[in-house]
């Protein structure tokens, strides 16, 4: 055998080492740092009993604090079927006090469950292994499962009447369709009874003395009218102990009506437009009744269609995590109207092909490399000029 042939059997060899080298090395990376597999690492187990499993399945995450400390190894139903029993398996070197709280959550709204142990402390005692964890709805959180706030959605839109809403809606335009000066006239009318009040206080007080003799002299008449007539010579007494202050709110309220009729007078002009906007709003409402009539049953049929998906407490969902490339173009995109006549974008161009993916159709395909070879818009070419529209 040639040197020639021995030095290529030495590189194949070489060759197949470093393969092989490779391999254990990316094999014992995908097991230790992807998949978590480490023969070394010495481990504690801990069962934590659940109301519902809140979408946590085998090989989720155990967190102390969001931080990463085991994995949960399987998820079994205990006491006939009442409850959950998460098994999670805990790196040693992590202490739990068994003061902890433990909250079930979802890292993203696709899922990626996990059990989070929260303590109270950092006392002893702490979990050993195999121990238990009874279910506390006080320490113990699980998520509440989507169908359940689909099924009370639905029973809430469920409680509006269309026709009721209705006539809360017309109501409201008879009330602010007159504007602000129904309400101005209510406050002055209370504004004028009050300061007659205040010049009839002496007759008024006369009328009560009255009224208190009379009663006092017809208590004779009759034993049933005597006692109807002590329980109001007490009211009339305590009405008349009560002048006093009824005097003096009826002085001072002539000039705090004044102060409110000053107020509503700089208000008036807010007011009219809040009351004006709120009529407009009533009737651009009582104008759509059809539409929310059609509404609420339309919910209730989306939210039923809705809860299709959610069962055995879970909302199951298909998600694609793969990057779709896009490409930018250049023409302004053309509204239904302007293209009815079939005319298409001539210049339609990728601007921006993603790296390492070949882009396929003839604008991509092999060209010489000169100016203006057809791979891309010739140079003064307007982007948004059109086809010519098709031959009938």
């Amino acid at each position: 055998m040639s040197w020639l042939g021995k030095l290529m059997q030495r590189k194949m060899l070489l060759s197949t080492i470093g393969l092989v080298l490779v391999f254990v090395v990316g094999a014992s990376y995908l097991l230790v740092s992807v998949m978590r597999v480490n023969p070394l690492k010495s481990t504690y187990a801990v069962t934590v009993n659940l109301d519902r499993s809140g979408g946590l399945q085998p090989g989720n995450d155990v967190t102390l604090r969001g931080y990463r400390i085991g994995k949960v190894t399987s998820i079994e139903l205990v006491d006939r079927g009442q409850s959950i029993a998460a098994k999670a398996e805990i790196d040693s070197k992590y202490k739990i006090p068994a003061d902890t709280k433990i909250s079930v959550g979802a890292l993203s709204g696709a899922g990626e469950q996990y059990i989070d142990f929260r303590p109270n402390s950092e006392q002893a005692p702490f979990l050993k292994d195999g121990a238990v964890i009874e279910f506390d709805a006080e320490k113990i959180k699980t998520p509440t499962p989507i169908w359940s706030v689909l099924d009370n959605s639905r029973a809430l839109i469920d409680q509006v009447d269309p026709d009721k809403f209705s006539v809360i809606l017309a109501n409201l335009d008879t009330a602010l369709s007159g504007g602000p000066d129904q309400l101005r006239g209510m406050v002055n009318g209370i504004s004028l009874a009050m300061a007659g009040f205040d010049n009839l206080l002496p007759q008024t007080q006369n009328l009560i003395t009255n009224l208190r003799t009379i009663a006092n002299t017809t208590s004779m008449a009759q034993p049933d009218l005597a006692t109807l007539t002590r329980n109001s010579g007490q009211l009339f007494d305590q009405f008349n102990n009560a002048n006093g202050e009824l005097q003096a709110v009826l002085e001072k309220a002539p000039g705090q009506l004044t102060s409110l009729g000053a107020v509503l007078d700089k208000t008036a002009d807010p007011i009219t437009s809040l009351a004006a906007n709120f009529a407009a709003m009533t009737r651009a409402a009582q104008l759509r009744i059809p539409a929310l009539q059609a509404l609420f049953p339309s919910l209730n049929i989306g939210l039923s269609a809705a809860g299709v998906p959610a069962h055995d407490n879970e909302f199951h969902a298909v998600a694609d995590i793969w990057v779709r490339p896009i490409c930018q173009y250049k023409h302004t995109p053309i509204r239904n109207e302007v293209v009815q006549d079939g005319s298409l974008p001539k210049w339609n161009y990728c601007e921006n092909p993603p790296p390492g993916l070949q882009v396929r159709g003839s604008a991509n395909a092999p060209r010489p490399n000169v100016p203006d070879n057809g791979a891309q818009m010739p140079p003064g070419a307007d982007p948004n000029e059109m086809t010519p529209p098709p031959l009938r």
